[in-house]
């Protein structure tokens, strides 16, 4: 029978968890609204920010929650076209269709589900996050703050 290596011989992939680094907290204004997003975008990016509460970084989420607040300003803008047109069309052979939009809005909130997981905008991810934010705030506070 074989004897295992001492540890500094090993390679490979470690079989226990590795310690996790310290949350961090940013403290501080949310990023400015980038000028490319329009109303709803805009709206969202802040909600967004101040939701967050300090959990994202802006060197680090900023463009995740850009595409976020972008693909908030695409469905809206979809949902406009279908409001001003009507939810059903004209086919091409005369009969009756969904609006041709509503395959994109379908899509665009499909993106917008993902990136929801990510920031923590569903219950589960939302209960990570808060606990990954509270963390951090006591982390942050000290000791004797508590």
């Amino acid at each position: 029978m074989s004897r295992s290596k001492s540890p500094d011989q090993r390679t490979g992939n470690a079989n226990t968890a590795a310690e996790s680094a310290a949350p961090v907290v940013h403290e501080g204004r949310a990023p400015r609204v980038p000028a490319g997003l329009k109303r709803v975008g805009r709206e969202v990016w802040r909600n967004v920010w101040q939701a967050g509460n300090g959990a994202y970084s802006p060197e680090t989420d900023r463009n995740i929650i850009l595409r976020y607040a972008e693909l908030h300003d695409r469905r809206a803008s979809l949902l406009a076209a279908v409001d001003n047109d009507g939810l059903m069309t004209v086919g091409s052979t005369g009969q009756p269709a969904v609006h041709p939009a509503m395959r994109y809005v379908e899509s665009t909130e499909r993106e917008l589900r993902a990136i929801e997981t990510v920031i923590g905008f569903t219950p589960e991810a939302r209960m990570r996050l808060g606990i990954v934010a509270a963390e951090a705030r006591r982390v942050a506070a000290g000791p004797e703050d508590f």
